[in-house]
């Protein structure tokens, strides 16, 4: 299994793709409902990620390797994500209440 994340905003433009930058992340179910944690993230992205943190959307992908199949899954906050950003780890941590699968296939 490998996966890939994306911090989009609302908009649509693209934060952080995992990837692109080949950033380690994690997604949990913990906190308020599920906990994203990205590491190695540089603090200037950190902080305009954290400067936006009310229109953030993150997509997160799981692939089957053996398969080939990739479920998708649409993160958000009803309210806002929580965000803490250790610079001295190069860690961001987001919580969010609310995790949807989703399909390209009927769109």
């Amino acid at each position: 299994m490998s996966g890939r994340l994306l911090i989009k905003l609302v908009i649509g433009r693209t934060l952080l793709d995992t990837g692109a930058h080949s950033l380690a992340f994690q997604v949990e179910e913990g906190g308020r409902g599920w906990i994203i944690t990205v590491s190695n993230l540089a603090a200037a992205d950190a902080s305009y990620i954290g400067d936006n943190i009310d229109q953030l959307n993150f997509f997160h992908f799981v692939s089957d390797d053996s398969s080939g199949l990739i479920r998708k899954f649409w993160l958000y906050d009803l309210d806002k994500p929580s965000y803490v950003y250790d610079p001295a780890m190069q860690e961001a941590v987001f919580e969010v209440d609310s995790r949807v699968a989703y399909s390209n296939e009927k769109v």
